[in-house]
């Protein structure tokens, strides 16, 4: 017998894609306020479009935002164009929740941010899964929700990035909102070839969002992805489905690649 070839694991986490109908609205608060540069501003390729499964997409704006441009590893946010699309409330839909991005140092940047483009959903403070990361939340322009997140030291058994040297460097973390943990976990497990976690934990900014006790926990799970990326799933019971808006895709944080 011959025994079945290993899956390759999925991963990095390369990018985030939003739908919006001012792309200019988001690349002056991403440039302004966290020091992205323009990487590319071009008409989306048919041939990207149909990759995607949406070719009716194809010739819409798609603008590319990175941290340094010489690093493809840090371009991590596409901003797609589609007018008449309406911005979504933040964190009160099912699919992508959020992009975790690693930053070089999250209290500054909560003070810069400030009466900014970005709405405060959560102040900087330390994780209740570890004292060496602090993040915080806040909304964008286009509906979208990031965790802008400093790893200040090794979090075994999580394998993590630290020490970013931009600003906002890279996206490590896409964050989906799922009806059932254990079933959405389940699905990546077997594509991914190895065993997440599952544990409770306090997501207080999304709490704070639907209305909730911030401190309440909720039932979460993280996948270990290649090259210390990883995937978290929230349990989201509260969500519904995200309305199609666009060729399928929702506004806000439509897609995420890895």
């Amino acid at each position: 017998m011959t025994a079945a070839p290993a899956l390759r694991r999925i991963g990095p986490a390369l990018a985030g894609t939003l739908v919006t109908a001012d792309a200019d609205a988001s690349v002056q608060a991403y440039v302004g306020a966290l020091d992205l540069q323009l990487i590319s501003d071009a008409p989306l390729p048919a041939a990207v479009a149909r990759a995607w499964g949406k070719p009716a997409l194809a010739g819409h704006r798609l603008v590319v935002l990175g941290a340094d441009p010489s690093d493809p590893s840090t371009h991590w946010l596409r901003v797609l164009e589609v007018p008449g699309v309406r911005p979504p409330a933040p964190m009160h839909q099912r699919g992508w929740l959020a992009l975790e991005v690693l930053v070089r140092d999250v209290q500054a940047l909560g003070r810069r941010l400030e009466g900014g483009p970005f709405r405060i959903l959560g102040a900087p403070r330390a994780l209740s899964v570890s004292d060496d990361i602090w993040a915080m939340q806040v909304a964008g322009p286009a509906g979208e929700t990031l965790y802008l997140t400093e790893v200040r030291a090794p979090v075994p058994p999580f394998e993590l990035p630290t020490r970013a040297r931009c600003t906002a460097e890279r996206l490590f973390i896409p964050v989906l909102s799922a009806p059932d943990r254990h079933a959405a976990l389940g699905w990546y497990e077997a594509r991914n070839g190895n065993t997440g976690l599952r544990f409770d934990s306090r997501v207080s900014a999304l709490n704070r969002c639907l209305g909730l006790d911030p401190e309440q926990q909720r039932p979460v799970a993280t996948l270990q992805l290649a090259q210390d990326s990883m995937l978290e799933i929230d349990e989201v019971a509260e969500h519904g489905p995200a309305p199609a808006v666009a060729a399928g895709l929702p506004a806000g944080l439509a897609m995420v690649s890895l």
